[in-house]
């Protein structure tokens, strides 16, 4: 077992329901959640506003994992004051106080985001479920039967219409070319942000807003901003006066906005714009 203290809030439901990550389940309101991480099951529960109790199936090296996968070294009431950078900011951290990022398996959260196209929260979960049921080694767990992420080695025979029969449409092409022809990069450091970022792109299936994902997500690069639907809408009318832009053009707006801690301020718009939907529609004025 390992007890993890943040000076900051952390709040549990806001980091596991924003969005971010896709197969952390709860069910008892958020109290506790359970998941896969890494070769192991993990049960996090919240002690206090401040501490998280955490244990597994496995106790080897938990501490080293869980520290990395709740970024533990960020700096995050820097971050806050950094964002902050006006009224609306304010509003927007103070409505999303206590939302962590992650740092997730790249696998993993390569194949999340390649399925998350023209998608939506629920329908990933799915299908991300139901891939995990059938290809990943089942685990008990406090009498429970969880599934670990099935590995490349489990899924390289799997073909596209297998895939298709899980439900994953067009996306099942995509998602067999990139596990059959996973490149080597993704399993070596970033040392060039943009670089890195131009080669997911040339990976079949993979845009702008997928790349930055798992840029963001997988690979702990928090200078990215990407922009889905919301982020648009956000963006577009309370930092471009209501002006249509292109994505790419919201995206280093984002970017000149929060520097280095863009990637935070994203994930926290996300958040702020999912639950307040009445800001855009017709009739909402700024």
């Amino acid at each position: 077992m390992v007890e993890l203290f943040f000076f900051e809030i952390f709040d549990a439901v806001k980091t596991f329901e924003c969005g971010q990550i896709f197969r952390f389940e709860s069910n008892d309101s958020g109290k506790t959640y359970f998941g896969a991480l890494e070769d192991r099951i993990i049960k996090i529960t919240q002690k206090d506003p401040h501490t998280l109790i955490i244990s597994s199936n496995k106790n080897s090296n938990l501490e080293k994992i869980v520290n990395s996968f709740f970024r533990t070294n960020d700096n995050y009431l820097d971050m806050q004051k950094s964002i902050n950078i006006d009224d609306l900011m304010k509003k927007v951290v103070n409505y999303s106080n206590g939302l962590h990022l992650l740092n997730q398996d790249n696998f993993e959260c390569s194949i999340s985001y390649i399925l998350s196209q023209c998608s939506n929260i629920p329908r990933i979960k799915r299908n991300l479920k139901d891939l995990g049921k059938l290809y990943g080694k089942s685990v008990i767990f406090e009498d429970q039967e969880f599934f670990l992420f099935p590995s490349r080695s489990d899924l390289i025979n799997v073909t596209e219409e297998e895939f298709r029969d899980l439900g994953f449409g067009y996306r099942a092409k995509y998602l067999r070319n990139f596990i059959k022809n996973y490149p080597i990069f993704l399993g070596e450091p970033v040392l060039d942000s943009e670089i890195f970022n131009q080669k997911l792109q040339n990976i079949e299936g993979i845009g702008q807003k997928v790349a930055d994902c798992i840029q963001l997500f997988a690979y702990g690069d928090i200078s990215h901003f990407p922009v889905d639907t919301w982020m648009e809408k956000f963006m577009i009318k309370f930092y471009n006066d209501g002006k249509k832009i292109s994505k790419k053009n919201i995206r280093e707006l984002g970017s000149s906005l929060f520097g280095k801690w863009a990637g935070y301020a994203q994930e926290f718009i996300y958040y702020y714009a999912r639950n307040h939907p009445q800001f855009f529609s017709s009739k909402s004025k700024k």
